[in-house]
């Protein structure tokens, strides 16, 4: 593998999780593909169009998506069907950002987010971590003001 992420960290309390567990061996294995996806980056959520998935995994497109909505179900993802992002939840409780130059990589990649939902719920997933290993100032590093929020949107910022 040149460049790009070497890896990403999944906590071994993953074999306890009952969200984890209640699910299917497709659904387990594809959450574990979601963590550990070549389209992952630091903020947990990337844009995955059903067939780059279903090619990684050579699983057919039925499996993929009926695996993919146990995860929704599960609240172990959060997908946005217009979008085709997907975010994995809790993200930042095992893999916040350390240090400036990654919060604000990580800024960048959240600004970027086309769906609204999705961009939400990172932003709120990050600063619920920001009490644990968080590095501070974590409200500088995601909160945005209003009218730059609004203007992300893909309806104001052109993309709708």
């Amino acid at each position: 593998m040149s460049g790009g992420r070497q890896f990403n960290m999944i906590a071994p309390a993953i074999w306890r999780s009952a969200r984890f567990l209640g699910v299917s061996s497709d659904a387990k294995a594809l959450h574990l593909y979601l963590l550990t996806s070549p389209h992952q980056n630091s903020a947990g959520t990337y844009c995955l169009p059903d067939g780059y998935a279903c090619a990684d995994l050579r699983w057919p497109l039925d499996l993929y998506q009926s695996s993919r909505a146990e995860l929704v179900e599960a609240e172990l993802i959060a997908f946005d069907e217009e979008t085709s992002e997907i975010y994995v939840l809790r993200w930042f409780q095992h893999c916040a950002p350390k240090g400036p130059k990654q919060q604000a990589g990580t800024r960048r990649l959240v600004e970027a987010i086309e769906s609204d939902p999705i961009r939400e719920k990172v932003e709120d997933d990050y600063l619920a971590a920001e009490g644990s290993d968080t590095p501070a100032p974590a409200a500088d590093v995601l909160s945005l003001s209003p009218s730059k929020r609004l203007m992300g949107t893909r309806l104001m910022g052109g993309r709708g």
